[in-house]
Parts: C-alpha cells; sequence; structure tokens
C-alpha cells in the first residue's frame, strides 16, 4: 500500500479520515469554531523542518553526525538499500569528551578544549517544538505513532491521528503509511532531556526531585519541604500534582 499523503488544510476539513473534521455553520459551537480558525493557519501541510532526531541527509555512507539531545553522543550513517539511515543507538564519546560536528571530519573532542556554546543547541524528543516551523508543517507524536502535530502560528500545536488503513506516521515524509519501522522512537520519559544551562527539569522517577541543567552535566536536587516539581512551570511547589514520568522503571 502507497503511504497516504496528508492534504491541504481547507475551511472544511483537514488532516485524513479519522482526524478531526471542520465544518462550519451558525450551530457550530465555539471551541470547534476556534479550532478550525486555527487549522486555517496551517494552509499547506508538509513535513516538519525541524524534528528532534538524527539527519543523514546528505551526508555519505559512514559518516558520524551528532545527537541533537546530547552533544556526547552522535551517530553512524550508513546507505541500506539507497536509503541513508542512522545506527540504531547512539555512540557515547569517551569520558570528558564531546562530539565536535564541526570538524572537518567530526569526531569527539576533549571538552576542556571547546569553544564556548559547544553544547547548544539541543531539543527534548518527548516534547514536539514548532518553534522553528512554519504554519502547516508537521511533527510527530513522542509516545504514539498513530498521531501526529500540526504546527499553528505561535508555536501551537494541533493534535490529528493517522486513519486505520494507514495507521503509522512517518516523521521524515510527514505521511501517513503501513510500516511501524519508521515511527518516531527518540523519547524515552526514563531519561533526563536538558536543553540549555539554567533549566530545571523533573527527576523522571521521583516527583519531588529535579535536576539543574549545565549541558552536558546535570545537578539533581531535592525540593524544599516535601514540596512537588511542577513540570508545567518549572518550579518547586506546594500544591502540584505529583506527576512520575517514569514510574515502571528503576534509575
Amino acid at each position: 500500500m502507497e503511504p497516504m499523503a496528508l492534504p491541504t488544510a481547507t475551511g472544511i476539513r483537514t488532516g485524513v479520515e479519522g482526524s478531526s473534521h471542520c465544518i462550519y455553520s451558525h450551530t457550530s459551537d465555539m471551541a470547534t469554531t476556534a479550532k478550525c480558525l486555527l487549522l486555517l493557519v496551517a494552509l499547506a501541510v508538509k513535513p516538519s523542518q525541524e524534528v528532534c532526531a538524527p539527519d543523514c541527509t546528505g551526508v555519505d555512507p559512514g559518516t558520524s553526525i551528532k545527537d541533537p539531545t546530547d552533544c556526547t553522543r552522535y551517530y553512524v550513517c550508513l546507505s541500506i538499500n539507497g536509503e541513508m539511515i542512522p545506527s540504531e543507538e547512539a555512540v557515547q564519546c569517551p569520558s570528558g569528551h564531546y562530539f565536535n560536528s564541526y570538524h572537518s571530519v567530526p569526531r569527539c573532542d576533549l571538552i576542556e578544549d571547546a569553544p564556548e556554546g559547544f553544547c547548544s543547541p539541543l531539543c527534548d524528543p518527548c516534547a514536539p517544538d514548532c518553534s522553528l516551523n512554519t504554519p502547516g508543517t508537521l511533527q510527530p507524536h513522542p509516545l504514539d505513532c498513530s498521531l501526529y502535530y500540526v504546527c499553528l502560528a505561535d508555536g501551537h500545536t494541533l493534535e490529528e491521528a493517522c486513519p486505520v488503513e494507514f495507521r503509522y506516521f512517518d516523521y521524515r515524509t510527514g505521511n501517513c503509511q503501513v510500516d511501524d519501522t519508521l515511527c518516531y522512537r527518540y523519547c524515552d520519559l526514563c531519561l533526563t532531556h536538558c536543553t540549555y544551562d539554567g533549566q530545571m527539569v523533573i527527576d523522571p522517577y521521583d516527583c519531588h526531585r529535579f535536576y539543574l541543567c549545565t549541558p552536558p552535566t546535570e545537578a539533581l536536587y531535592l525540593c524544599p519541604h516535601d514540596q512537588v516539581f511542577n513540570t508545567g512551570t518549572g518550579q518547586c511547589e506546594a500544591n502540584a500534582a505529583c506527576e512520575v514520568l517514569c514510574p515502571s522503571k528503576n534509575p
């Protein structure tokens, strides 16, 4: 079966069969109308220009490329049946090294010799980000391959679903298709994902703890007075709901 390209958003509907519909009438409720108006911003649905995943586009086989989530790791690109793909797992640089993607031959170099800002930019594979994408581009759902996000104005997103007959979203092409090996698979809720200096992120195993990020390192802290770390505000709060991102594993 050929992959199903996602159609252009219109004033009547967007997405594919099984996803959200927009039909205007004088009886439409405000929520539906608001959603449809937002959809009009996405005039041309297309693959995302920025996805938090390794990208082997335009490189030679055997080339090492950066892990966009961790500056101390890299992937190796190979040509499989004419298609360039990254290695299944990222490769860790030796202790005290970072991956220097700007060297003439990308390699692991000593952190102590690294230039300022060597560990940026980074991205969070579990947080769809439309800030660098034009309205209408698509982002994969980090945990459910049958879903995807349409980027709207001002970095907002709209969740949509693939149809049953093309249930898997290919994050590279922006198509719903039948091959589950093309799913986005880079989000691990049991890992800490730091993206910038000074960021505070929850300990995935304990809602009373958080990490202060200084990529590529982080320090673990305990919220005072039995407070809970609020993932929405990024602060310790007395009345926040406890959210354990990784309850099924031990650190």
